[in-house]
This record gives structure tokens, C-alpha cells and sequence, in this order.
């Protein structure tokens, strides 16, 4: 444990009624409730960790296989199908116990868990809490029972706290802690520990396909066209309203948080358009981005047909109502996308290059016509001019699969 770790651990058991803290994103958040483990003592009653995430719960038991010690049970899951009583016995067992908000409700309100069999509880996440969750209504039982009953609060989250009006202070009244404990990365301490073992950092840079190049075009042509429509309400700080600020991701919530305290006059246009830069972001998120700690990869993104079933999935979901979808250069980021993983071919191998805009009112002219001549006895005709060319209909076209490879996995390979 680094000596920063030990001495937020130390200033949050000063106060018996806990606190709320608040670490920069990257600090060790699974070693500090891993540290609040280690100090439990089994005969003051059970340790309960409230709404901790799969992730957060393989992080805090690898935190503790780090500290050595092979006796020491690892926290256990309380699920909702265990019989009563088999819970009740695990309450009062005095173990550490991971545990959801729906779970540990309606044993408190069950009496199946009294109060006084739970030594502390630590809430993960607290970012995520408002006045109306269940975790806020836990913590109000516990209070009712014991006014001085230990609540810990964590979050790695620090933007997620500045989010509408007053929200820590609002996170802080609802579990009923007077504390706030703020670790950013430049403290002094934090600074110092860290800089002792700097990490080992590798620039991976990915170049992009031309399809890829088109795709984000297009999308940053979509993000202009919806920022346009949202400056023209007057209600948002134009001078953050640019393209080069919504490749960021805290792009979504500099928007939302100037609409906030409007949010409820603003009309169902306006927040149509806030949406849509938000799924835009995501579009380019999804197709680029890659975080690397040292050669591993820490999160895989899109591939290319993948990402082509997640823009269906939004045609359907989002076609009526949004406003991206009908701007000017949205269809080339359906057609690029669609290039990526096939392309039509004939059966000689000739590739087909159709123009979607033009293709498509074309093919309308073309049924017109051939309905007017089936009806006076003229035959069909089976040709569509498309680029300048014709294509029968009537001859074999066969899709062939292109799956273009992500060019990330190139680089790992000849990174390795």
C-alpha cells in the first residue's frame, strides 16, 4: 500500500460516521476498500459492500491475493434466490459480504438482517446516488437504528460529482455523512507516491482505412449539422458548441450541464438534438478508440460488422425521432459502413458501385416506368442506370464478404 492509501484510510476511520470519498480516475480504488477489509473485525458484526460492479468485485479480490494472506476469506455475494434463513446465518456470521441495494432492502425491512449484526457499510459508486435511491433509503434505516452508524462512500467518478446543482452535497445528505474527503492525482502526496514508480507508457498510433476516414467525415459533417440546429436556440454557450469539443467525452455533460437548470422549458427538438451529439460521439468512439496499458488491451471497440449492426439497430431505434439521420451526410456513413463488410459483386467478379441518393430515386423512377408499360402491354425493362452505367437487374449479383480487419490488430502484432 502506498503511504497516500494509508492515509485516506486513516482520515476516514477518524470520523465514527464515516465520509465520502472522491479519488481522480486511475487511483487504486479496489486496494482502499481492500484496506477497509483487512481492518474488520468479524465480532463488531458483517462488513457490507453496497453496489459494487462485477468488475469491481474480481478488482477488490485480487487486491487482496496481493496482500498475502492465504487465511483470510474472500468477501462472498448475497443473491436474492438464497432461502431466508441460510441469509440470515450469513449476516451474522460477521463475514464481508458483497451485496445489491434490492437485496439488502427487504432483508432490513424483513428483519431478516438486524441492524446491530452489520459493523459498517461501504458504498461503491456513490456517483450514481440521488435522493430517491435505494441506497439512500438503506442508509436512512441504518441512521433511524444507530446515529452513529459507520457509512463509507466511494467514488473514482470526479466529473459525475459536479453534474447538476450541488450533487455532492446532496449524495452527502442522503447517506447522512458530514465529511468529504477530495484526492485529486495532483496532490502532493498522491504526486510524490506516484511519481516514485512511473508507469511504462507505449504511444500505439492506428492508422485509420479510407472507409474508417469516410465514416468519421461524415459523422463530424452529422455533429456540425446538430450543432448548427442547437446554437440557433440561444440557450447554450456558443463558444463550446464546436466540432473539435465533441470528440471529448465530457462533451455530452458540458451541454447537459448548461441546459440543466432549463431542462424541463427546453422543447422536444432541442433535446432530440442533445441526444443525438451524444450517440455521434459514441459512433466515433466505437469505431476508433483504443486504451492501451503497456501492449494489453484494455477495452476492444467495434468491428466493422459489428459497428454496421449497431447503426441498424439505431435506424430502427432512432429513425423516426432523430434528427442526425436525416442530415446531409448521414447515408454515407450507413454506405461506408456497409462497404466494410460487403460489396456487390457480379458474377464475372465486375464490383458494383451504386450511388445510394441516386440509386434510390433511380430504382423509384424505373418501377414507375415499368408498371405504366406492364399495364399497356410493353415489356419491363430489367436495366438500372446507376454512375452512368447500367446494371441488370436480371443478371447474377452475389454479395461478397470484405470484413475489413480492424487495423488495430496489425499493430499489436507488429508491436509484439
Amino acid at each position: 500500500m502506498l503511504p497516500f492509501q494509508g492515509l485516506i484510510v486513516s482520515d476516514l476511520l477518524d470520523d465514527p460516521n464515516g465520509g465520502l470519498v472522491v479519488l481522480s480516475s486511475g487511483l487504486p480504488l479496489p486496494s482502499l476498500v481492500a484496506s477497509l477489509i483487512l481492518l474488520h473485525d468479524a465480532s463488531a458484526g458483517s462488513l457490507l459492500l453496497l453496489s459494487a460492479s462485477d468488475t469491481q468485485k474480481s478488482a477488490i479480490s485480487a487486491a487482496l491475493r496481493r496482500y498475502g494472506q492465504p487465511d483470510l476469506p474472500l468477501p462472498s455475494d448475497i443473491l436474492g434466490n438464497l432461502p431466508s434463513h441460510n441469509r440470515t446465518a450469513i449476516y451474522a456470521s460477521g463475514a464481508v459480504l458483497f451485496v445489491t441495494p434490492r437485496v439488502l432492502v427487504a432483508d432490513l425491512l424483513t428483519s431478516r438482517v438486524p441492524p446491530s449484526s452489520i459493523a459498517a457499510l461501504v458504498v461503491l459508486n456513490a456517483h450514481r446516488l440521488s435522493d430517491t435511491s435505494t441506497e439512500a433509503f438503506i442508509a436512512r434505516i441504518l441512521r433511524d437504528h444507530s446515529p452513529s452508524f459507520p457509512i463509507h462512500a466511494f467514488s473514482d467518478r470526479p466529473h459525475a460529482m459536479v453534474a447538476g446543482f450541488a450533487k455532492a452535497e446532496r449524495i452527502m445528505k442522503s447517506l447522512f455523512v458530514r465529511r468529504l474527503h477530495l484526492w485529486p492525482r495532483f496532490h502532493v502526496l498522491v504526486s510524490t507516491d506516484l511519481e516514485r514508480a512511473p508507469p511504462e507508457v507505449v504511444d500505439v498510433r492506428v492508422p485509420m482505412t479510407p472507409a474508417m476516414i469516410g465514416i468519421q467525415a461524415a459523422v463530424l459533417g452529422s455533429m456540425d449539422a446538430c450543432l448548427k440546429e442547437l446554437r440557433r436556440t440561444n440557450k447554450v454557450d456558443v463558444e463550446d458548441l464546436t466540432v473539435e469539443n465533441g470528440l471529448f467525452k465530457s462533451f455530452d455533460e458540458i451541454v447537459r450541464r448548461q441546459l440543466d437548470p432549463i431542462w424541463h422549458t427546453l422543447g422536444k427538438k432541442t433535446k432530440q438534438l442533445v441526444s443525438d451529439l451524444k450517440t455521434l460521439r459514441k459512433l466515433l468512439d466505437y469505431l476508433f478508440v483504443l486504451n492501451f496499458r503497456l501492449v494489453e488491451i484494455l477495452l476492444v471497440r467495434y468491428d466493422a460488422v459489428t459497428y454496421l449492426k449497431y447503426l441498424d439497430t439505431l435506424r430502427v431505434s432512432e429513425g423516426v425521432r432523430s434528427v442526425w439521420i436525416f442530415a446531409d451526410s448521414s447515408y454515407r456513413i450507413f454506405e461506408l459502413a456497409k462497404k466494410r463488410v460487403y460489396q456487390m459483386v457480379r458474377a464475372d467478379g465486375t464490383k458494383i458501385s451504386v450511388d445510394t441518393k441516386r440509386a434510390t430515386s433511380r430504382k423509384r423512377k424505373v418501377n414507375n416506368e415499368s408498371k405504366k408499360e406492364i399495364g399497356s402491354g410493353i415489356g419491363a425493362s430489367s436495366a438500372i442506370e446507376t454512375d452512368g452505367s447500367k446494371v441488370d437487374t436480371k443478371a447474377d449479383v452475389v454479395l461478397e464478404e470484405v470484413l475489413e480487419e480492424a487495423p488495430k490488430w496489425k499493430v499489436l502484432r507488429v508491436s509484439e
